[in-house]
């Protein structure tokens, strides 16, 4: 083979905090060629996005610190170039893609000027200079080159404006503005649902084959490793244990590591890893009857209303005690608006949700519906208070129950012991805990009012698959302990299909399908529904080929037949109008 475009040999990196010396990685040896797509997989804190940061020269020394090894880029040591130097480098012959797109941009400028900037100061760098009119006609040809066709309108709008996959693929073009060698992608799907990541996983892989990039795609989604990648690298705690080509890794790994990782990925197809046990039949606990919910969008001079977008359509729903009720779909298809309405958050503009036999109209916001149903939110970084202790964080709900003097720390303590924390974690505050040990944090604190029922919203979607399957055997055993009821919102449909005893499918905003989980899995019967299957990444042969066959031409169709958008006179409009 060639001689590599990125090489890494022997690195070892330590962190000094507080006085005390922490190696982070120990000799870290691997390569890139040309046209190669490597994948560098691992748990969180495995040492991956070290690593990645020290190829592109973002890591903060101090406190950290290059003990030994070296990266050479096309033949050439990073680490003895200057700060000049890498930064000439950097979107010329290395380029970056983010996990999370909409934290990539300036909230506050159009995407034009984001993509203007970077144009304008590489030219800077290399000495050259171009007019605006050529930075234009080259950013609008990027956007072309990453699918986004409508380039004028993209360049004029703010980021808030674009859905996630708009994002991810301006960020791809933003990275490929500068004609880069080398593209590394860090979790370049983890925040989209599984019909945008498949299609974000195309353009990149047609990227590397049509431009003769390399490829150095960073995460912890294996399916997405078994589609992309040539080669695999394992890290674990800072080493990496395994590598070979993607075949081999997927069909002869060897260390108990890599074995893990596998054994952690629920399976799409085969024997489903749980059974629902104590679902019960009767009333239903919640029920959904027509439901709509409307959002009234503004125009003109006296900014009246001039349409009406229908977000949730005539959806009708029974869910019983003890149930794990799977709500999938992609991201726009009512599935967080549906969740607000259940939670009192927005009122339906039409029909009606009764919740344990009461209408939701006539008890929300009460306290006996607090004590009723508590929420878990997807990202836990974000939804604990960065300023509180963990003990602080689980008081608040305590106190507005009615918890006082030391019933308050006693009931802290149960509930850390009832998520597998110990109770010295009272004291810690959020940035010192690990993503899964925040949403154990989390899910006490929706759990500290005792209520009937949890919306788990994406709770796992952050987290990697070893912790991902640690929570999820948490919330089996205290959904049996503490007689619970789930409504599980995810994209994730491996995990539901695993999770779940019934599921209903969202395509904007109605319910397309619903049913016993194994049955809508096996037996599919909306051609959206077999789209969102088909879109899964696998890790085996055999599974890919129990995946349904969709194409795209019947997937359009499906999207074409689903309208959205209600002018102020009630006439239904196509949604794209």
């Amino acid at each position: 083979m060639s001689q590599p475009l990125l090489q890494v040999a022997g690195l070892t990196i330590g962190f000094t905090t507080y006085g005390q010396r922490r190696r982070v990685l120990h000799d870290v040896s691997f390569r890139v060629h040309v046209g190669e797509r490597a994948a560098l997989i691992g748990q969180s804190g495995s040492g991956k996005t070290v690593t990645m940061r020290a190829i592109i020269g973002t890591l903060p020394m101090p406190p950290a610190h290059i003990d030994a090894g070296s990266i050479r880029y096309d033949g050439r040591s990073l680490l003895d170039l200057t700060k000049a130097e890498r930064n000439r480098l950097k979107g010329t012959g290395i380029s970056i893609v983010l996990q999370d797109p909409l934290l990539s941009f300036n909230p506050v400028l159009t995407i034009g000027r984001q993509m203007d900037d970077i144009v304008h100061f590489a030219d800077l760098r290399q000495g050259r200079s171009r007019s605006g009119t050529d930075r234009r006609a080259l950013i609008l040809e990027t956007l072309a080159k990453v699918q986004l066709v409508d380039g004028t309108r993209i360049l004029d709008a703010y980021p808030m404006m674009l859905s996630g996959g708009m994002r991810q693929r301006v960020l791809i073009g933003m990275a490929l503005l500068n004609r880069p060698r080398l593209l590394i992608a860090d979790e370049p799907g983890t925040a989209l649902d599984v019909t945008t990541q498949a299609e974000i996983l195309a353009l990149l892989n047609r990227l590397v084959t049509e431009d003769g990039l390399s490829l150095l795609l960073i995460t912890h989604n294996l399916g997405v490793v078994r589609e992309m990648a040539d080669h695999v690298h394992v890290m674990e705690h800072g080493r990496i244990v395994e590598a070979g080509p993607r075949d081999a890794i997927f069909t002869r790994h060897s260390h108990p590591y890599t074995r893990r990782l596998m054994a952690a990925v629920p399976p799409l197809y085969g024997e489903a890893v749980r059974t629902t046990q104590n679902h019960r039949d009767g009333p239903a606990l919640i029920a959904l009857d027509g439901v709509c919910k409307d959002f009234m969008l503004r125009g003109g001079l006296f900014n009246r209303i001039t349409s009406r977008y229908r977000a949730v359509a005539d959806v009708t729903l029974r869910i019983q005690p003890g149930d794990i009720f799977g709500i999938a779909g992609e991201s726009g298809s009512g599935k967080t608006t549906l969740a607000k309405l259940l939670l009192g958050l927005t009122r339906a503009s039409a029909g009606s949700i009764r919740i344990d036999g009461r209408d939701l109209k006539e008890f929300a916001g009460t306290e006996a519906f607090r004590r009723l149903i508590q929420i878990v939110y997807q990202n836990p970084g974000s939804s604990l208070n960065p300023r509180r202790t963990v003990a602080q964080q689980l008081a608040v709900p305590l106190r507005f129950t009615g918890h006082e003097g030391t019933a308050i720390p006693q009931r802290v303590a149960a509930l850390l012991e009832m998520v597998d924390l110990p109770r010295t974690y009272a004291s810690m505050y959020p940035h010192e805990l690990s993503g899964g040990q925040k949403q154990r944090v989390a899910i006490a604190r929706a759990l500290s009012v005792n209520p009937r029922i949890l919306v788990l919203d994406e709770p796992t979607s952050a987290l990697d698959v070893l912790v991902q399957a640690t929570v999820i055997d948490l919330l089996h055993r205290l959904r049996t302990e503490l007689d619970l009821t789930f409504l599980f919102i995810s994209h994730d449909l491996s995990l539901m299909r695993n999770f779940c005893n019934r599921v209903a499918v969202m395509l904007r905003g109605q319910v397309c399908e619903q049913g016993p989980t194994a049955e809508v899995f096996a037996r599919p019967k909306h051609p959206y529904t077999r789209a969102l299957l088909s879109a899964i990444p696998v890790l085996s042969e055999a599974e890919a080929a129990l995946k349904p066959q969709v194409t795209q031409a019947e997937r359009d169709a499906v999207l074409a037949t689903t309208t959205a958008l209600i002018p102020a006179d009630g006439n239904p409009q196509d949604r794209n109008a």
